[in-house]
């Protein structure tokens, strides 16, 4: 196999015809990378695997079960070379647990072409439920698998709770998937860690529907869906030139906050033309590479009006 991972954290989220035009044969995109449905180019041998635009979130698969499906599907043969070797080009634009166990599965085929491997499943499925409800599947906060996956995506989530990811710089990106990967290994091989789980979280303003929120343990959503957070607008950090980072989500579906609209009049006021706020119907955040230039105050009184 021929497996070559490219990470741009410092590029926007293009479209599908533009990722097609600018890369070669044997492509794949993960996770937002392209801003579009999971589509396929049968004759270029062009893939995107997304589950953030242009879908119901509920009625997609988080894209590591997108890529555990696929490649039980056919898709290693697919991208075979005239010599019949494997090989891949992946494009990713972040570090995430998603993005981190697809390229696990598209580089360790040996392992995840085997369809009866109950540990590499059960990861892939609590993983897709996680991602799928932002983080609020409502496994008990004593489950013991979860303590596991705080140990395996530990790196991630600490890049991302001291600032590292918005330094921007790809060796950062590139050791966080290095590391994950590898912790993945050994929870394959039965000598995963464990650690606790930090579901701290502070409400800074409570609203009708939704809730103001600042994260501070790396697994907080877990702690404020448990508390009876069902949809929420969070702070994640301030850049150096003032711009923050912000996620916006809530539970499921069948909670009554409208994100489609609220994402919309947030890019409506940011007024940029690449690099947007984005997501599907119940997870969506602002701009990856250059952040927000609105004030939390800004924010919500935007998404206060939208959700009217």
């Amino acid at each position: 196999m021929s497996i070559n991972l490219i990470v741009n954290p410092t590029v926007s989220p293009m479209g599908w015809r533009e990722f097609n035009n600018s890369v070669n044969n044997h492509s794949i995109a993960l996770d937002g990378y392209v801003a579009s449905a999971t589509k396929l180019n049968t004759k270029k041998k062009v893939a995107n695997f997304n589950h953030h635009e242009d879908c119901n979130r509920y009625a997609s698969r988080a894209t590591c079960d997108q890529i555990r499906l696929a490649i039980h599907s056919g898709l290693f043969d697919f991208f075979r070379d005239e010599n019949g070797e494997v090989k891949m080009d992946i494009y990713v634009n972040d570090c995430d647990e998603d993005v981190c166990l697809s390229v696990f599965l598209l580089k360790y085929g040996y392992i995840s072409g085997n369809i009866m491997n109950p540990a590499l499943n059960t990861l892939v499925n609590v993983e897709n439920e996680l991602d799928t409800t932002a983080g609020a599947y409502p496994y008990p906060k004593d489950y013991p698998l979860l303590r596991k996956l705080a140990w395996v995506f530990a790196p991630y989530k600490i890049a991302r709770s001291n600032g590292l990811l918005r330094t921007k710089d790809k060796k950062v990106y590139e050791g966080v998937i290095t590391d994950v990967c590898n912790r993945i290994m050994e929870y394959l091989n039965g000598n995963s860690q464990e650690l606790p789980l930090d579901t701290r979280y502070e409400v800074l303003e409570r609203y009708p529907d939704w809730s103001y929120v600042k994260e501070i343990g790396i697994d907080s959503r877990t702690g404020m869906f448990g508390d009876g957070v069902k949809a929420f607008v969070s702070i994640l950090a301030e850049r150096e030139n003032g711009n923050r980072d912000y996620v916006i989500g809530k539970m499921s579906p069948f909670i009554d906050f409208d994100l489609p609209k609220c994402l919309k009049a947030l890019n409506d006021a940011e007024g940029a033309e690449n690099d947007l706020w984005g997501g599907s119907n119940t997870i969506g955040g602002s701009p990856r590479v250059t952040g927000s230039k609105l004030t939390p105050e800004q924010v919500a009184e935007i998404v206060n009006k939208a959700h009217k």
